[in-house]
């Protein structure tokens, strides 16, 4: 009974090796090539196919658990010149749970031309790798395309947006055997290739084609790929905005005075070809001594001096804060009004600077009072955009239309000084002028004014005492 004891406890401990260490465990991971998009499972081969001389071949490889129980990864290895493993999504020994996948990349540089074949191994599972080894064509690239500062990189030259540039290259068989040609473009559509027929190349041959670069609105940097029998050239580019052209003020009236509202409407005279926004601005320069500014002169939309201005790729038209022209006051100051174009690249200087001239006293309204006994009183609201308003002259009549005494001189220019001293929005007023009076005041039937200032004389005509 002990010898039978001894005999049944290593067969047990034998079993149980058996199902940890047996071909089924292997059976349970599946080797997958993957391009990005599409798993494709490998069986016992995978070709990475002819590359050139000294190019660099990457092939993604994805390693599956199809099994119902996870699986512990060791470090994949690969045997066999020119092959490497460059790279593992993952650090190893690697616990995959069932239906997950392990990615690494093996890399393929053939220097010499001839056959290939390494042996690819992942926990027991293997596939044979094939690899094919030609002569490496000579590419040749002129200006104004340039090598890059990186090996194997070629710069195009920076473009406006919507323009296109070009680069010619020559690819050479220099070796004694005829070489097939393969030509791609891989990246930004930006960079398109006229290839013309890939003929194989003679010993000797040469092929010239053409890489056309055009990039488009709202993308500044490109990059891509040139292969050329699987040898990449890694290619990048800049797309520079195109300057707005020179944009047209158009006013809807060219005699501008103070105290008016004038639409402004911008217009492109071609087509821009990329949208753009910026903005439209306006300044004021007073022309009068003492006098620093006008905050009256403003945009009427939100009451500012910036609008925010767009166009559409290939329109003329320029919506101003989102309507087709913008509506501005000239303030009630003597100046000047400068527009201008900023928050874009510009063709040229579109400022455009117009001119509020000095004008005599504009009287809005004007009215006569008599109902304050033993005194008449004028008032006047107006605007002076000289800030000169002082010297004023008053002649009244009876009821029956004739004269009553000489007019009466009177001189407010200090009054108005101060006054305007305190302003900062204008040369808008409201004037009151009393004249006591002696005897019945209802015999006084109306005034006549007149108010004088730098650029002359102004009558308020005929009002009568109520």
């Amino acid at each position: 009974m002990k010898d039978h004891m001894k005999v049944i406890k290593p067969l047990v401990a034998f079993s149980m090796l058996t199902a940890l260490f047996s071909p089924a465990a292997h059976a349970q991971l599946t080797l997958f090539t993957f391009d990005g998009t599409t798993e494709t499972p490998i069986g016992s081969t995978f070709n990475y196919g002819t590359v050139s001389a000294g190019s660099k071949t990457d092939v993604r490889f994805r390693v599956f658990n199809t099994s119902t129980s996870p699986v512990t990864i060791l470090t994949p290895t690969v045997a066999g010149a020119g092959f490497s493993i460059a790279a593992i999504n993952g650090t190893t020994p690697y616990p995959l749970a069932p239906a997950n996948f392990l990615e690494f990349t093996v890399q393929f540089t053939g220097i010499i031309v001839a056959s290939y074949s390494a042996n690819l191994q992942v926990n027991g599972v293997s596939a044979l790798l094939l690899a094919t080894v030609q002569p490496a064509p000579v590419i040749t690239f002129f200006p104004p395309c340039m090598p890059d500062s990186s090996p194997g990189s070629i710069d195009f030259p920076a473009v406006q947006m919507g323009a296109l540039s070009g680069c010619n290259f020559y690819v050479q068989n220099s070796s004694t055997q005829t070489l097939p040609i393969s030509i791609a473009l891989t990246g930004s559509t930006a960079f398109q290739g006229q290839f013309g027929p890939q003929a194989p190349l003679s010993p000797g041959g040469t092929l010239l084609f053409t890489i056309t670069f055009t990039p488009v609105c709202g993308t500044a940097s490109y990059s891509g790929s040139l292969v050329v029998n699987g040898q990449a050239f890694a290619l990048s580019a800049s797309g520079t905005t195109p300057p707005l052209p020179n944009p047209s003020f158009i006013f809807d009236s060219e005699a501008l005075a103070s105290a008016q509202q004038h639409t402004l409407t911008l217009s492109l005279p071609t087509a821009s070809p990329c949208g753009a926004t910026g903005n439209l601005n306006l300044a004021f320069t007073s022309n009068v001594p003492g006098v620093a500014g006008d905050s009256s002169v403003v945009f009427l939309q939100g009451s500012v001096r910036s609008q925010q201005f767009s166009v559409a790729p290939n329109s003329k038209s320029i919506t101003i804060g989102g309507q087709p022209s913008a509506t501005f006051q000239t303030g009630t100051t003597a100046g000047k009004i400068t527009f201008t174009i900023n928050g874009t690249p510009l063709a040229g200087d579109p400022t455009t600077t117009i001119t509020i001239p000095p004008a005599l006293i504009t009287i809005d309204s004007a009215t006569a009072s008599n109902q304050i006994s033993g005194q008449l009183d004028v008032e006047v609201i107006g605007f002076d955009n000289t800030y000169s308003a002082g010297v004023m002259s008053f002649t009244f009549f009876d009821t029956a239309g004739k004269p009553v005494g000489s007019a009466i001189a009177a001189d407010f220019t200090s009054q108005f000084k101060s006054y305007f001293a305190g302003q900062s929005s204008g040369s808008a007023f409201l004037m009151r002028v009393s004249f006591p009076i002696l005897g019945t005041q209802t015999l006084i039937g109306t005034v006549q004014a007149t108010l004088t200032n730098s650029a002359g004389p102004v009558q308020t005509g005929s009002l009568t005492f109520q």
